[in-house]
């Protein structure tokens, strides 16, 4: 298992601009801050992985999201924009790039949260890799 705890604001990784330059397509993304939150989730999974060998295989992915809470907002939950899915988009790239595992379509099984922060549980993302223990997959 690979776990890692990333200080900071959760940056998702979706929507991108197109623009042609010199007669190319070139694509970027639409968030300028996302380029420095994937560097970050990169080194600290690289370091979480200092020494040890990519995983292989079937893998699972638990993460969970500590996102600011707006100063008026009552409600339990950020059921507001970044989506989850582009959240976690980002993190299974930065995790790729780090060496942790060779493609994320290794990853068949993902089980993730997004919560306010708090006292506890400051701005940003706990992640952990896992070989798929054979428990979920048959549930159903």
């Amino acid at each position: 298992m690979i776990q890692a705890f990333v200080p900071g604001l959760p940056i998702p990784q979706g929507s991108k601009t197109a623009f042609v330059r010199n007669g190319r397509a070139v694509l970027v993304d639409s968030d300028k801050r996302l380029k420095a939150w994937r560097k970050l989730m990169t080194e600290k999974l690289e370091a979480a992985n200092a020494g040890c060998e990519q995983l292989n295989g079937a893998l699972s992915l638990q993460v969970i999201f500590f996102m600011p809470r707006p100063k008026t907002v009552k409600r339990d939950f950020p059921i507001t924009a970044p989506d989850l899915d582009k959240l976690i988009r980002a993190v299974n790239d930065s995790a790729t790039d780090a060496g942790i595992i060779k493609d994320d379509s290794q990853v068949i099984e993902i089980v993730a949260y997004k919560f306010y922060e708090d006292p506890q549980n400051p701005l940003g993302v706990f992640i952990a890799y896992d070989y798929l223990n054979g428990v979920s997959a048959h549930r159903f």
